[in-house]
């Protein structure tokens, strides 16, 4: 009996821990975000389409394969600076960023690299942001993929 007792009720704790499920959906907030856009410096590493199909570099505007060359720099002051690690990380470029007020997209005033773009992904490891761009002539919608700089 005390058998059956014991199965009873580690089948109802077991029960109640399975249902019980942390929330990992958090919204992203506007300091989250920045703490996240800010710590790391962020290198191109691919473009890809929606779905993550990979392009290669040779099928985009060259302004979209200067980004490959560069390491993008965002600051807590709101400045973005385009840094060239081939020449001691001097910058060639810069202008402003903000994220949205729902923390989901960042806009980007920068020569070249300029408009509001939807965060994909954004995390210590990875920062995909959406983007109209020519692909083989045609505007595309693609993915940057960047990592961080070492």
């Amino acid at each position: 009996m005390n058998t059956i007792r014991f199965l009873l009720v580690f089948t109802v704790l077991l029960s109640a821990l399975t249902n019980c499920k942390k929330d990992d959906t958090l919204a992203p907030t506007t300091t989250s975000q920045t703490d996240l856009l800010v710590a790391n410096n962020w290198r191109t590493v691919r473009v890809s389409t929606p779905e993550g199909q990979e392009i290669n570099k040779s099928r985009l505007n060259l302004t979209t394969q200067v980004l490959y060359d560069l390491n993008m720099q965002f600051r807590n002051n709101g400045t973005v600076r385009a840094l060239d690690p081939k020449q001691s990380n001097s910058v060639i470029n810069g202008g402003t960023w903000a994220l949205a007020s729902d923390s989901k997209s960042i806009d980007v005033n920068v020569s070249g690299f300029k408009g509001n773009f939807p965060i994909i992904q954004l995390d210590k490891s990875k920062l995909i942001l959406r983007q109209r761009a020519p692909v083989d002539g045609k505007d595309s919608d693609i993915n940057l993929v960047f990592d961080p700089s070492l």
